[in-house]
Order: structure tokens, then sequence, then C-alpha cells
């Protein structure tokens, strides 16, 4: 009978077995439960700044995971405890008596919790981005606070981009277009208190920039349901909120987008094979005019930007003298849609001074100025008496002792002309 044999072995190798992943539970109400003993504990004095300065120094040697939990740790601020579905503080822990929530809906209330997100974001950066999602949980759970509620997020989120704590706008504004909380009027109420809270401290300007950055500029009538979604509408609401220079800045910045879809429209017209005829750009001019009410003395200035656009964009590989003879057969061949606009001194005035700038930059027109102005005055676009003012004391800075040199023959001409008159007179 025949012995089992042995397999061989390696001596002195030891054979590794695979460690398994560690797997820590996620258990995120120990955190708020701790964050809240932090904060309570430092709660010696009414003073919340005091209370916050505080309980800082003993976050920053406590063994807490704000890297995971960072979102909790914003949770208790605004509501004292953990959120729950609907927005509401998790009943199964233990809660802060002071939070955003519970203060008074006041800016120097909120201020102290958002000075101190600033300085805990400043020494963990990581912590910028689980402000965002807490500011946006808060936002789609607008429907679950009250009127007193919503305004006190609203605030906390101005003074959040106020002082610039590193929340980008690109990330949490987009949130408040959420399409229930739109149609029942929600949104309007909570971005008005947005807009007013942060202009009390900021320019129009800085809260434009906010909203171009989320890409929400061109959207502001999103904001309210749709049968209130009018710009008439839109003017009266803010400015019953006391929100004028916001109303005044948006309309501006309205007029001129209408001014440029004119000029765009004019040079499309005149680019198209073949052209549009002179009588069709009026009809067009005049359209747009109605609906959008702009004043002729625009409408003179983007026929003329539109009608030079139309040359200067198709003038390919001609070269600069080329360019120069297009442009003075297209203002000539077009001078008949200046006529119905261009009806004052004033007005006039306003398009010599739109074709000096112009032709100061665009190196292409620089000599062609006093052709352009001898046009005109030919075809009874531009009057006598407007070329003298312009050449006294109405033209503008730029190019001007070049410009006023080219007319200076003109000029001349014309005042030679009206002694003539009186001579024969």
């Amino acid at each position: 009978m025949s012995q089992k044999e042995e397999k061989p072995t390696l001596a002195g190798v030891r054979l590794k077995t695979r460690k398994r992943n560690i797997v820590v539970p996620h258990d995120p109400q120990s955190f708020a439960d701790a964050v809240v003993d932090v904060l309570a504990d430092a709660h010696e004095t009414e003073d919340i700044e005091r209370t916050l300065e505080a309980a800082n120094k003993v976050l920053d040697s406590a063994e807490l995971d704000f890297n995971r939990y960072g979102d909790v740790l914003f949770e208790v601020s605004f509501a004292g405890a953990r959120l729950a579905s609907g927005g509401h503080a998790a009943a199964d822990g233990k809660t802060l008596p002071f939070n955003i929530l519970a203060s008074p809906a006041e800016r120097e209330a909120i201020m102290p919790y958002i000075k101190w997100f600033q300085g805990m974001i400043r020494r963990r950066p990581f912590l910028v981005k689980a402000l965002e999602n807490t500011l946006i949980k808060l936002i789609l759970s607008l429907e679950f606070y009250d009127q007193e509620g919503r305004k006190k997020i609203a605030m906390a989120m101005a003074r959040c981009f106020a002082l610039k704590v590193g929340v980008l706008p690109e990330r949490v504004l987009p949130a408040a277009l959420e399409d229930r909380l739109v149609a029942r009027g929600t949104i309007a109420t909570f971005i008005t208190d947005f807009f007013a809270d942060y202009l009390a401290t900021e320019g129009v300007e800085s809260l434009v920039e906010l909203l171009r950055k989320a890409r929400l500029q061109d959207r502001m009538l999103e904001f309210f349901p749709q049968q209130k979604r009018s710009w008439e509408q839109f003017e009266e609401h803010f400015n019953t909120a006391g929100l004028g220079d916001f109303v005044e800045y948006n309309s501006r910045k309205r007029y001129d987008f209408h001014c440029q879809e004119l000029r765009a429209g004019i040079k499309e017209m005149v680019s198209e094979d073949p052209p549009r005829n002179a009588t069709e750009i009026i009809a067009a001019s005049k359209t747009k005019k109605e609906e959008c009410s702009l004043a002729d003395i625009d409408v003179v200035k983007c026929l003329y930007l539109g009608l030079v656009d139309g040359v200067l964009d198709t003038a390919g590989s001609k070269n600069t003298q080329q360019t120069q003879f297009s442009v003075l057969k297209t203002l000539k061949g077009y001078h008949k849609v200046f006529l119905p606009f261009c009806t004052s001194a004033r007005i006039e005035a306003a398009l010599l001074n739109t074709i000096q700038v112009t032709c100061y930059e665009d190196s292409r027109l620089l000599r062609i100025f006093a052709d352009i102005v001898k046009i005109l005055y030919d075809v009874d676009v531009v009057g006598e008496d407007t070329i003298k003012y312009w050449y006294a004391k109405g033209s503008n800075p730029k190019g001007r002792n070049v410009f006023l040199k080219d007319l200076e023959p003109l000029v001349k001409w014309l005042d030679e002309a009206e002694e003539e008159e009186s001579e024969d007179e």
C-alpha cells in the first residue's frame, strides 16, 4: 500500500490574506449631538458672537469628522438640529436653543452666524461645499417654513454672498427655479427678500454680477408664476418692495438689449442676398421702436451702426480703400432710413458723435469721417447748423482734434456759402 505523496513547500514564505475594507458606520446624529453640546457649553452669555468664538476653540481641538459631516454642522447652525425631510429639525437628537431660524429676522441677529461660517471656512476650505449643500436644501424646503422663516433664510444667504464666504452663486441660486415653489409664488417672495437684504449693503451692479455668474440675469421673469411673467408686473412687484434702483438698472439693461437687437437686425437685413430695401428697414425699425418704446435718437444710432456693421463684417479680403468705398456707398444708398427718425438737431448731433466714435475705433473708417458727414448733409439727414454746432462745441473727446481738422474744409465752405447768400439778399 503506497503512502500519499506530500506536496513541496517553499521554506520561509508566508501567505498573506487580503484585508477587508473597514467600514465606518454613518452616524450624522452623533456628530450633530456633539456640535450641539459644544455650542451649548459655550453659551455663557447672550452675546452670540462671543459664544460662537468660544465654541470655535473647542471645535478646533475636537476630534470631529467635519469632512464627512460638514452639512450637519451648518444644519445645526440654521435649525438647531440635523434637518430631517421637509426641512424640519430631527426629533431624535439634541436641540440647540439658539440658531439662525430661532433668531429675529434682523441682519444684526443673523450676521454673527455668517461671520462664524466665514471663519470656519477659512480654516477648513472644504466646508464651503457643505454650506452650499445646506443652502440648497433649505431653498428646496422653503414651502415648509412660514414667511418669517423664509425671510431669515433669504437674509442669511444674502449675507453669505455679501461677506464673500466662498459660496458660489452658480451652485446655489439656480435651485430657486424649482417649479413647484415658483408656481406657488414662494420663490418670488423669497428672492425679493434676498435682493432687499443684499442691496442694503451692496450695489446693484454687484447683485447683477451674482445673477450673471449664476446664469440667471436673462431669466429674471422665471422667478414668478407663469401668469405673472411680464415686465410690467416685474417692475410693479420690485417697486412695491422698495427696490426701485434694481428696477431702473434692469430696465436700462433691457433697453440696451433691445437696441442691440435692432442693430443686429439691420445688419442682417443689409447683408442678405439680395439686401432688403430702405422701405423694409424703415418698417422693421418702426415696429421695433413701438414694441420696445425706443427713442428716435437710439433708433438713429442703431440704423447707422447696423448699416456699417453689415459692410464691415462682409469686407473679407477687401483692402481699406474698397471697404471705405462700400461704407460710403451703403450710407448714401440707404440714407432714406434716417429721415423718419432724425427729426431734431439734438438727434442729428448724436448721430455725428456716433459716426465720430465709430471712425475713431475702427482704423478702416478713420479717413472718411468728413466724407460721411458730407453725404448725410447732401441728402438732408444732417443740417448745416448741427454741423457747425458739432464743430464748435459738440464733438466727442475721442479723436476730436483729428476730426475737427478733417471737417474744417466743409465748415469753411458752409460759412462762405452763407456769406454769399447774405450778400445776394
